[in-house]
């Protein structure tokens, strides 16, 4: 039984994935709209504590993200035109100085640029015979590299379109899918499924909302930081930092290297040490001091771990996977860590889910004005699943 019953899963397993990757276009609109429940779940919450209807609290909630998102594009846009229209008005000039660095190396070697760069010697090398498979090669990757791109703005269009629209559905259904949930589990597990729920969404969203301010932070300070030092381009980069930081240890790497480019390509080595320097400095805040605070319900991922569910996550499912590749694994080390220590080990629930997640208690002053601890914000309501799940023998063993 048990061998057959592997050889079905896997059967399904790969037949769910053949389904998933033939609509994959539909996956990133959803995997943005889930982010944008644990992003703004909170504020729902909020305005149901004010005596507002649920629907009407997604709304607004709604509404506010896409006024906070005009009002800031409308704010940054002016500078981003100048800047943008300022390297294209460069481009010449940046042609012309990889040039000339390629012939000052390439005299170094003793090749001639100018001549290996003519035009006849490169129609000497299109007609050659040998060349052409090459050749042929060249026009596939370039039809293919178009074919991504058309599917990429499709995605993006389809994300910008029904990202929204889904989030809002979720948000205003969340409570009766999370109840629904719990009327179709087991009775004897109810309450266990509706603490590790609550353990998976509170890590979760932490993670969401966190990783999306910490980006925030690291943007403002990466622009800061290159007008600091006068650097070309400083708000394009700062903006492309701290939108690569969505993706762990991506951000100050991609964007240090990109600053430390434009330096060098504008002829001014320490400009380029300068923003290597401040990047490094943003990392290693980020890493030590805003993020722990910011995220305070973390799961204990190794760095390790998170390198190999990027490469894993983008090599499976490319953007998507990257995406989502560290808040699954979070959640799968969870799921399955709470099953082996209760099962295997038999620890209690809350010994379980404290070996996996890291909770960091805000400072003393904030603490006191606080109405609600980090536990007790999480997205999953444990209480309120519990309350929906909880049989009539009472509470079942193990629970905390």
């Amino acid at each position: 039984m048990i061998v057959w019953i592997t050889v079905g899963v896997i059967a399904l397993g790969y037949v769910l994935l053949r389904v998933a990757e033939s609509i994959r276009v539909i996956w990133l609109p959803v995997v943005f709209a889930a982010g944008l429940v644990f992003l703004l779940e909170p504020a729902v919450k909020a305005f149901e504590r004010l005596r507002l209807p649920r629907p009407v609290g997604a709304i607004l909630a709604l509404l506010g993200l896409i006024a906070l998102i005009v009002a800031t594009v409308a704010l940054i846009f002016p500078t981003i035109q100048e800047q943008a229209l300022e390297f294209a008005e460069q481009l010449p000039d940046l042609y012309t100085s990889v040039l000339e660095w390629l012939r000052e190396n390439g005299r170094r070697v003793g090749i001639d640029v100018d001549e290996v760069l003519s035009q006849q010697a490169i129609e000497e090398w299109v007609n050659d015979p040998a060349n052409q498979e090459t050749i042929q090669q060249l026009l596939v990757g370039f039809g293919a590299g178009a074919g991504q791109v058309i599917r990429g703005v499709t995605e993006a269009v389809a994300v910008l379109g029904l990202a929204p629209v889904l989030a809002l559905y979720l948000l205003i259904d969340l409570k009766r899918f999370k109840a629904t949930s719990i009327e179709l589990t087991p009775p004897k597990y109810r309450d266990e499924v509706s603490y590790v729920g609550g353990e998976v969404g509170g890590a979760l969203g932490s993670f969401v909302r966190g990783q999306l301010l910490v980006a925030v932070i690291v943007g403002i300070a990466s622009s800061f930081g290159m007008w600091a030092i006068d650097l070309p381009f400083w708000l394009i980069i700062g903006i492309l930092a701290g939108l690569l930081n969505l993706i762990p240890f991506l951000g100050p790497v991609v964007g240090g290297a990109l600053a430390a480019l434009v330096a060098l390509l504008n002829s001014d080595p320490l400009q380029a040490v300068s923003a290597v320097v401040i990047f490094t400095i943003i990392q290693q805040i980020d890493n030590h001091i805003i993020t722990p605070m910011i995220q305070r319900t973390r799961v204990n991922l190794s760095p390790l771990v998170i390198v190999l569910a990027l490469v894993i996550g983008g090599a499976v499912a490319g953007l998507l996977g990257v995406v989502v590749a560290v808040p699954l694994t979070a959640a799968i080390r969870i799921l399955v860590g709470h099953l082996w220590r209760t099962r295997m080990l038999g620890q209690s629930w809350r010994e379980a889910s404290d070996a996996m997640i890291e909770v960091t208690e805000p400072p003393e002053r904030l603490a006191r004005i606080s109405r609600r601890t980090p536990q007790q914000s999480r997205l999953f309501d444990t209480q309120e699943l519990t309350a929906v799940g909880r049989n009539e023998e009472g509470s079942a063993p193990g629970q905390p």
